[in-house]
C-alpha cells in the first residue's frame, strides 16, 4: 500500500476545549480553529446549553472536569451525565475541591450532581490532588475568572501530564489572567478579567499529526501544512522522535514532510507528559531494527481502556515481544518484530472504544499486517477525518488532497 496524504490537521482539541471554556466568560473573545471531534462537539454543546441540565459529557473526561468546575461557578443545581465508561474513570478528586470552593457535589455511577451557590472559599487555601490527571487543576484555573476572593491553589507534587497543566497556565495567561508563582503552590487574585481583542487561533491538533506523520513513515509521504515551530501542545515531540528513529523529515515554512523511512533505531523515551503518543509509537517501535524502552506509561490504565494492555495485545501479535516492569513507576521495553502473523487469516482488532488504538492498529494495516479494527467509528472522539484520510476500504486514500 502507498499512503499520501498534503493538507492540514484540524485544531487541536486540547487547546480549543480550553479556549472554549474561557470564551464562556466574555462572548466578545473570537476563537480561530475548528474540529468535527465529538469531544469538541460535546464541549460546544455543554457551554451552549450553560446554566440548563441535564449536561451530557458522553465519554469525555475533559468535558465532565472542565464542566464540573465551570457550571459550579452558577448558583442553582446542576446534573451532567455520561457513560458508564466514562464514570468509571477517575473522577471523585472532583468531590474534594469542589468541597473546598463551598460547592456541594455528589458522584453516582452515571452523573454528578452539584449543588452551588457559586464558589466560597471554605479553607486557606485550596488543595488539588493530581496524580491520576492534571484536569482537575486545568479546570479550576479555566473558571477563576471574576472571583470576589483570591484563590491559593497547591497541586500535589506527583503530577500525571504536568505539561497540559502548563498549557492551561500559559493560555490562562494570555487571555490577561494574572496567575502568580511557578508550581505547585499558585495565586489567582481577585477580580481576574479577560483582555482578548483579536481572534484566538487554535494551532493543529499534534496528537492527530502524529498518527499521519507515523503512517507516511510506514507506507508512504505525507505533507502536513500549517505545522506551528513552536507548540503550547507537549506532543510536539513527536517531530523528534520520529527523527531518532530514523524517519526522513522536513520542516520547511509551515510545512512538515514526512517520507517512508527504514526505522533504524529504537527510543529510550519517557511519555509522562505526552501518554496520548503511547498507542501509535509503540506500534513504530514494534517495527524498529533495535529494542526500545518507554517509561512514564502507569497512568494509561485510566484512559478510555486499559491502553497499555490493548497495546501490548496488538504489538505481540505483531510478533514483537514485551516487557512491562513496575506499576507505579512503569517501564515498557518493546523488542521488535522479527518473525510476522503466518498465514493470511485478517486478524480483527477491537479498539475497545479507544481512538488511540484503533489509530495505532491502522498504522500496523498500512506497514503491511492482516489486520482489520473493529470499529473505526471510535476516532470520531479526537479525529473523525482519520476515517477518510486512511482510505480504510481501499489501498489508495481518498480525499486526502
Amino acid at each position: 500500500m502507498n499512503f499520501r496524504f498534503s493538507g492540514t490537521i484540524p485544531a487541536s482539541k486540547s487547546i480549543l476545549n480550553r479556549a472554549l471554556v474561557i470564551q464562556s466568560f466574555a462572548a466578545g473573545v473570537k476563537i480561530a480553529g475548528e474540529s468535527e471531534a465529538n469531544d469538541v462537539a460535546l464541549m460546544r454543546q455543554a457551554l451552549f446549553n450553560l446554566g440548563e441540565q441535564p449536561i451530557e459529557c458522553g465519554d469525555a473526561g475533559t468535558v465532565l472536569r472542565f464542566m464540573a468546575l465551570r457550571v459550579s461557578r452558577l448558583p442553582g443545581v446542576h446534573m451532567l451525565t455520561g457513560s458508564e465508561r466514562l464514570f468509571s474513570r477517575p473522577q471523585s478528586e472532583l468531590i474534594p475541591i469542589l468541597s473546598q470552593l463551598g460547592v456541594d457535589a455528589e458522584l453516582k455511577p452515571n452523573c454528578l450532581k452539584i449543588r452551588s451557590q457559586g464558589w466560597r472559599l471554605a479553607v486557606d487555601g485550596l488543595h488539588i490532588h493530581a496524580e491520576r490527571s492534571s484536569q482537575f487543576a486545568s479546570a479550576v484555573f479555566l473558571s477563576a475568572w471574576g472571583l470576589p476572593f483570591a484563590l491559593p491553589i497547591s497541586i500535589s507534587k506527583k503530577m500525571v501530564s504536568e505539561s497540559y497543566l502548563r498549557m492551561t497556565i500559559q493560555m490562562v495567561r494570555d487571555f490577561g489572567m494574572c496567575v502568580q508563582g511557578r508550581g505547585p503552590e499558585y495565586v489567582i487574585p481577585s477580580g481576574q478579567q479577560i483582555y482578548w481583542e483579536k481572534p484566538y487561533t487554535v494551532e493543529p491538533d499534534l496528537s492527530s499529526a502524529f498518527s499521519v506523520a507515523a503512517l507516511a513513515a510506514v507506507a508512504g509521504h505525507a505533507e502536513i501544512r500549517g505545522f506551528p515551530r513552536r507548540s503550547l501542545q507537549p506532543d510536539a515531540i513527536f517531530v523528534k522522535l520520529l527523527s531518532e528513529m530514523g524517519v526522513s523529515l522536513k520542516h520547511e515554512n509551515d510545512t512538515l514532510s514526512i517520507e517512508k523511512s527504514k526505522l533504524e533505531r529504537g527510543l529510550t523515551v519517557d511519555l509522562t507528559n505526552s501518554p496520548d503518543l503511547f498507542p501509535v509509537l509503540a506500534v513504530l517501535c514494534a517495527l524498529a531494527d533495535s529494542k526500545s524502552e518507554i517509561s512514564g506509561v502507569d497512568h494509561l490504565k485510566f484512559k478510555e481502556s486499559s491502553r497499555l494492555e490493548r497495546a501490548r495485545e496488538l504489538i505481540e501479535w505483531m510478533g514483537a515481544r514485551v516487557e512491562v516492569v513496575g506499576t507505579s513507576e512503569c517501564r515498557v521495553t518493546i523488542y521488535p518484530t522479527r518473525t510476522r502473523p503466518v498465514g493470511e487469516t485478517v486478524w480483527v482488532f477491537d479498539p475497545d472504544r479507544d481512538h488511540r488504538m484503533a489509530m495505532a492498529a491502522e498504522v500496523a494495516r498500512w506497514a503491511g499486517f492482516p489486520i482489520q479494527v473493529k470499529d473505526m467509528k471510535v476516532v470520531s472522539k479526537s479525529f473523525p477525518e482519520f476515517v477518510q484520510i486512511t482510505g480504510q476500504q481501499s489501498a489508495s486514500v481518498r480525499g486526502a488532497r
